[in-house]
């Protein structure tokens, strides 16, 4: 999932032809029948196994906030900035829907001020109903995101970029629309100072401008929802505003509704397939050619989604040269020269396929489930493991016992890199530079970290100190006892991960923690990590892409209410250092004179996920694609600039 969010979550697994979604798997949905590959305008893109567009609405919540969503609808809907193109994440003026900012800061506030260029929405290809994009089309997105945003929900109410009291909407002391709504400026004032890369790369980056089509509560077609006309300061929060309303209707709305095919971006939407009332991935976009921006369809005009369950069909019909994008096994493919680079295809019958190597600007983690208040699935009672999982050290036991180099050498085949903290090391830049790895692969001193901390040298652990706090800490105290069992949120579908996920808990057992697995599809384990529908302990959902919060700091991961904390993580020294480095200078590697570390260090130390390699994949393509864009550390999917298939 890649919380563009406003970032995104990353599906596990190898990226995929340019879109970075989850890898490997075989058996095809029924129903699903992919075009052959026969050249001419129709492109044939494989989706992860077990995972498939399940929501259209670019105002998305933790639950829906996933990397095949966003890939699918950024094809249709514009973000207000774009960034990523190639090989560069930075910020593409030509592709975003908005002029450059201007951003100042005076007497303890900060505004920014941009305007809206005059793109053009519209319902199909025959024009019968157009829009032109104004200051109208960003006041329905951040009414909306007031309307869904509270500091007491969870990432299945709020925007899954949504941090309390840290941008927007809880920071804004007020939104001017200096022309109307009908004109095209906005200026936007928050009542706190922020940094102007912050407020660019991790706040404006959010706003998704939305077509006036869908200001609706009923279908009728009459515009009747009056979320993107009331005044930002008149907008309510979960209390039945106009913009709930809306939003409540719209995200019942089915996916295959002509509503959705509205668009202002190079394609829209032609297809939404269901089966049996749920949606089955077997999806198709067309070019739009009233797209009045930088870059319309190029070779590319139809694109067709094809679903799998597994591994096994998809690699028949890669085989039989029926696709155009996929994906393969790590160990189809020559061992890994380097990050972001691919070896040569070794699978039989691949010769009109071609490799070429990525790297993702994020990190992969297991969430951990800390049962606060804040968490999707809060533990009242306190249960045993939520006491346990509340002690850093037997976090950090577990994270001493995962051999990532292992994992990367003979599962990935070379296909990822180490992760051991919130700033990613790869590709590189300034923000991880100094910050070490705090607990290298170890078992034996994992077992003794446990032991020092009262547990005995069984397997499952058990705690026998006889303290006050037992094995823990006052807060949360370790009884008597207690074992060290957990239970595993693990998707199905990738080979690969499933068999990362197998060693990793046999080497994490060596130390003495018991891990169970529970198996569920991709959808499945989102749904109760993120949308709390059942009880999870730990969760392998993926890791997390930074886009298009560029700036890998942490508040939308680690801050208390965040919409995409989904464990309810609620760490004073966390909470102090993200502080300082959004609202002050502190830089992210920098340590603080107050707490003696740095944002970039702490993350690791303090391991509030249990870390994960980060894939440095590969994209299958057929070879003759022409004028693709590479792979990007983004995950951004840009079929517009294919100049022949």
């Amino acid at each position: 999932m890649r919380y563009r969010s406003i970032r995104r979550l990353v599906g596990t697994g190898i990226v995929v032809g340019g879109l970075t979604m989850g890898v490997l798997a075989g058996s095809a949905i029924s129903g699903a029948v992919a075009n052959p590959h026969g050249g001419g305008s129709v492109l044939s893109v494989a989706e992860p196994p077990g995972t498939t567009p399940s929501s259209l609405l670019p105002y998305y919540t933790g639950a829906q906030c996933y990397t095949i969503n966003i890939d699918y609808w950024n094809l249709m809907y514009k973000p207000g900035y774009w960034f990523g193109l190639g090989n560069s994440i930075t910020e593409q003026a030509a592709l975003s829907q908005f002029n450059a900012p201007t951003i100042t800061t005076a007497g303890g506030h900060t505004n920014a001020t941009f305007t809206v260029k005059p793109w053009v929405w519209s319902s199909d290809n025959a024009g019968t109903q157009t829009e032109t994009s104004d200051a109208q089309n960003v006041a329905f997105w951040l009414n909306m995101d007031k309307a869904e945003s509270a500091a007491s929900g969870t990432s299945s109410t709020n925007s899954c970029g949504y941090t309390p009291n840290l941008g927007i909407p809880d920071n804004i002391l007020s939104v001017n629309y200096p022309g109307g709504l009908s004109g095209s400026t906005v200026s936007i004032t928050f009542n706190r100072t922020f940094s102007s890369n912050f407020m660019l790369y991790n706040q404006l980056s959010q706003i998704q401008p939305m077509p006036i089509a869908w200001d609706e509560t009923s279908g009728g077609g009459a515009n009747a929802g009056a979320c993107s006309t009331e005044s930002f300061a008149s907008v309510t929060t979960l209390s039945g505003d106009d913009c709930t309303n809306v939003f409540t209707f719209l995200s019942g709305l089915n996916l295959a509704d002509p509503l959705w095919s509205w668009s202002d971006g190079p394609y829209r939407q032609s297809a939404f397939g269901y089966s049996s009332g749920t949606p089955n991935g077997i999806n198709q976009q067309i070019a739009n050619t009233l797209y009045s921006g930088p870059k319309a369809a190029g070779a590319v005009k139809t694109i067709n989604y094809v679903p799998f369950l597994t591994e096994n069909s998809e690699q028949a019909e890669l085989q039989s040269n029926k696709l155009d994008l996929g994906y393969l096994d790590p160990t189809d493919v020559a061992k890994s020269p380097g990050p972001g680079k691919a070896g040569k295809i070794t699978l039989k019958n691949m010769t009109h396929y071609v490799s070429a190597g990525s790297v993702d600007y994020g990190v992969f983690y297991w969430n951990v489930n800390f049962g606060g208040s804040h968490s999707t699935d809060p533990e009242s009672t306190k249960n045993v493991w939520v006491d346990e999982l509340n002690q850093t050290y037997v976090r950090a036991a577990m994270q001493e016992s995962i051999n990532q180099a292992g994992v990367i050498a003979h599962i990935d085949n070379g296909y990822a890199v180490p992760d051991f903290s919130a700033v990613p090391k790869y590709p590189s830049n300034p923000f991880s530079a100094g910050v070490s790895n705090p607990y290298p692969f170890n078992t034996t001193k994992a077992r003794a970290l446990l032991v020092k901390n009262g547990f005995n040298s069984a397997t499952p652990a058990v705690c026998v100190k006889t303290a006050k706090y037992g094995c823990g800490t006052k807060a949360y105290p370790v009884k008597k006892g207690s074992k060290l069992e957990f239970t595993l949120m693990q998707p199905t579908g990738d080979q690969a991960v499933l068999n990362q996920t197998a060693e990793e808990v046999a080497t994490i057992k060596s130390a003495g923690i018991v891990i169970k697995e529970i198996k569920k599809s991709q959808n499945d384990v989102g749904s109760i990590c993120f949308a709390g529908t059942s009880t999870w302990e730990l969760c392998n959902y993926g890791g997390w892409l930074f886009a298009p919060d560029y700036y890998p700091s942490g508040e939308v991961l680690f801050l208390p209410g965040a919409g995409s904390n989904d464990g309810g993580l609620n760490d004073p020294v966390m909470n102090g250092l993200i502080d300082a480095t959004d609202f002050g200078n502190l830089k992210l590697n920098q340590k603080s004179p107050v707490y003696h570390t740095s944002y970039a260090e702490y993350s690791a130390t303090s391991v509030p996920f249990i870390w994960q390699p980060c894939p440095a994949g590969f994209t299958i393509s057929i070879n003759t694609l022409k004028g693709a864009q590479p792979p990007n550390p983004l995950g951004d999917f840009n079929p517009e600039y294919i100049s022949a298939i």
